[in-house]
Parts: structure tokens; C-alpha cells; sequence
């Protein structure tokens, strides 16, 4: 049995529950993109359940921080794993407005395509070098595929809320 199917096994709806982030999600809102690992957000209070469980099943701690945990994997058949922690309160309001989808065969749930933006704005916003230009891609990809009206009061104050103006002003430029 894959990781997926494990994880999917261990969730209680909605108490104890996860969200496919990352790559995965990207390509769950009709933008395809290859990714290395599997991307999942929980809740915070919920990460040792969640890590004792992956590390049960072929894992080890790659690294640990506040709202960060990396698996890698013990077997090559395996992906790397991360997950994002974030408190009871946004989870719960990703995770009512989630959708639905397919991952190797399972049933798991996607940020709405306006949270997985706001995701990538978030890490975007950090500047981090190594992950600047994969993430504005993806947001870019993401607008055009979904049709986003970039010229919108409501996705403007996302991206400064989340991001920043000059991003919000380099998606505009990127969208035309």
C-alpha cells in the first residue's frame, strides 16, 4: 500500500483530516507540472500523529521546524514527504472550502484554487530564492488556466493580504 492510501486510511472527516498541497494541487486546478514530493497540510496540534504515522511506514525526519516537517524516504520506492502545520482556524476554513480529487486511484482533498494561491503567495512573500521562480510560475499558470480575473478588487487584496503588491502587479503583467 502507497503513502497516499495510508494517510487516506488514518483521516477521521473532518476532525483528523489533510489537505494535498503543492505540486499535486497544482495540478488538481488544471495546471500539470512534474513534483518530487508530496506536499500535505494538518493541522499544527495535529503533527505528531501525523509524523509517527509516516514514520511507521518507510520514513525518516529529513528536518523538523515550528510549522514544517520533511520526511525522505527509507526505500527508492518511495517519495519524499512534507507538511505544512497551520492552526485549528485556517485549516478549518481550507478545509471547508476544499474540493475534491484523485491521487494514484485515492479520493483526497485540494486547497480551493483561491487558497492554493494564497499558499504560494504566502511562500512567495519570504522571498526564498530556490522556490521564487517555480511558485510564481505556478501561480501565473494557475490564473491563466483558471481564468482568474487578475483585475479584480477581490484578487488583488489576495495577493497583497498574502503576497505583496509587486507581486500582485508582476501577475497582472504575466496574465495579459
Amino acid at each position: 500500500m502507497g503513502i497516499i492510501e495510508t494517510l487516506s486510511q488514518a483521516r477521521v472527516e473532518p476532525e483528523r483530516s489533510f489537505l494535498v498541497i503543492g505540486g499535486y494541487a497544482v495540478n488538481a486546478h488544471g495546471y500539470s507540472r512534474q513534483t518530487m514530493d508530496l506536499d500535505i497540510l494538518v493541522k499544527k496540534e495535529q503533527a505528531n500523529f501525523w509524523k509517527e504515522l509516516v514514520l511507521s511506514n518507510g520514513y525518516a525526519v529529513y528536518c523538523e521546524r515550528d510549522n514544517f516537517l520533511q520526511f525522505t524516504p527509507t526505500a527508492p520506492e518511495l517519495i519524499p514527504i512534507d507538511f505544512m502545520l497551520v492552526n485549528e482556524q485556517t485549516f478549518s476554513g481550507m478545509h471547508a472550502e476544499a474540493v475534491e480529487g484523485q491521487l494514484g486511484g485515492v479520493s483526497v482533498r485540494h486547497p480551493s484554487l483561491r487558497h492554493l494561491i494564497a499558499l504560494k503567495l504566502h511562500v512567495l512573500k519570504r522571498e526564498l530564492p530556490h522556490r521564487e521562480l517555480r511558485d510564481l510560475y505556478d501561480v501565473i499558470q494557475l490564473v491563466h488556466f483558471n481564468q482568474v480575473d487578475t483585475q479584480s478588487g477581490d484578487f488583488k487584496q489576495l495577493c497583497e493580504r498574502y503576497g505583496t503588491l509587486k507581486l500582485y502587479e508582476t501577475i497582472v503583467r504575466a496574465t495579459r
